[in-house]
């Protein structure tokens, strides 16, 4: 049977019951970055994506997506495959070479199919061809809130781990405090564990509200640098939980210790 945007809504008041008690918890904590330049597919899509973010970032290009992303960190990316601007896949392109996890899903139109065969490499959580059937909709944001319940929990050693969605690191049964400048560092070196990130990428990152100038790198070396110090203080960690290479920038290995 096909649904309107309301009437899916309105007959899958109760679906949420399929969903255990701390997915549906984390899902009113979770925020979306939703792009689409259509007016009428956005305003369709936004009745059904508020039930299931608590706050949802629209734009209508994927320059402002791209802008959006860097400066909110949503939880979830929609993108729509064709953007005024940057086309979604560029954009997913852009977002993947930064982030290796977050979930992004992509709106297509079947003479889009051909296109996607070079999105492999971007591990799209789905991609839903227009019109969209709410029912599948439905499954896949589930399936990937799910996943994101079970993802936010990060592992830096064994002792010492990254709660991502609570931006609080724990190790053993204390907290350690973390200034705002090493939080957004470790969020984006958390979430992409065993991975080098140039210097430019955690700048863009950290400093998000800034033009990066020279003075940066070094302010990138001096937070780092503190941070490592303020770590084996107050941990019994010897070596460096944030390692640098020269040529290759930054990086959290995971070590079992």
């Amino acid at each position: 049977m096909a649904y309107t945007t309301k009437q899916y809504a309105q007959a899958h008041q109760g679906q949420y019951t399929m969903m255990n008690t701390s997915d549906r918890e984390h899902m009113h904590n979770l925020t979306l970055l939703y792009a689409e330049d259509d007016d009428l597919m956005r305003e369709n899509f936004l009745y059904i994506l508020k039930d299931y973010f608590k706050t949802i970032h629209v734009v209508k290009d994927g320059k402002e997506a791209l802008d959006i992303y860097h400066k909110e960190k949503p939880d979830v990316i929609i993108l729509d495959i064709c953007m005024p601007k940057i086309d979604g896949l560029e954009v997913a392109k852009l977002i993947r070479h930064e982030n290796e996890t977050i979930p992004m899903i992509m709106l297509t139109g079947y003479s889009d199919r051909e296109r996607l065969l070079s999105a492999v490499d971007l591990k799209l959580e789905a991609y839903l061809v227009k019109p969209v059937d709410y029912t599948k909709l439905d499954a896949i944001l589930k399936k990937t809130i799910e996943k994101l319940g079970k993802n936010h929990i990060i592992p830096l050693r064994k002792d010492l781990i990254w709660d991502a969605q609570t931006q609080i690191l724990h190790y053993k049964s204390d907290v350690l405090k973390l200034t705002k400048k090493e939080k957004l560092a470790l969020t984006v070196l958390a979430e992409n564990l065993n991975h080098y990130l140039s210097n430019d990428v955690l700048i863009y990152h950290i400093w998000n509200n800034e033009i990066p100038d020279d003075s940066h790198d070094n302010k990138l070396i001096q937070l780092i640098y503190r941070f490592n110090k303020k770590i084996n203080e107050q941990t019994h960690y010897q070596d460096k939980l944030i390692e640098n290479s020269y040529t290759l920038g930054y990086r959290i290995l995971y070590k079992d210790i």
